[in-house]
């Protein structure tokens, strides 16, 4: 079985490098290419929370899973009050 570091570490190194080359492509595409480059790099740490939430769910470890949760809703709630 593949440990949660290594799942979460391609979560970041796919959504970099999608994010690369997304912005690397909207320089000659356009602004709207841009800003889903510029979209794909900030939900890439949304996904690598909620990797690790899934990984606690499966693993059965409720306090680390619940820890999580907080993690993801004080994210949510960071981006809808922009800072």
């Amino acid at each position: 079985m593949v440990s949660a570091e290594t799942t979460i570490s391609w979560v970041l190194r796919i959504g970099v490098l999608l994010s690369a080359i997304t912005l690397i492509a909207g320089v000659s595409l356009g602004e709207p290419i841009l800003w889903l480059g510029a979209l794909i790099l900030i939900l890439t740490p949304f996904l690598r929370v909620f990797f690790a939430a899934l990984y606690f769910l499966l693993h059965k470890d409720m306090r680390f899973f619940v820890i999580t949760l907080y993690v993801i809703l004080i994210l949510v709630i960071g981006s809808l009050l922009k800072f």
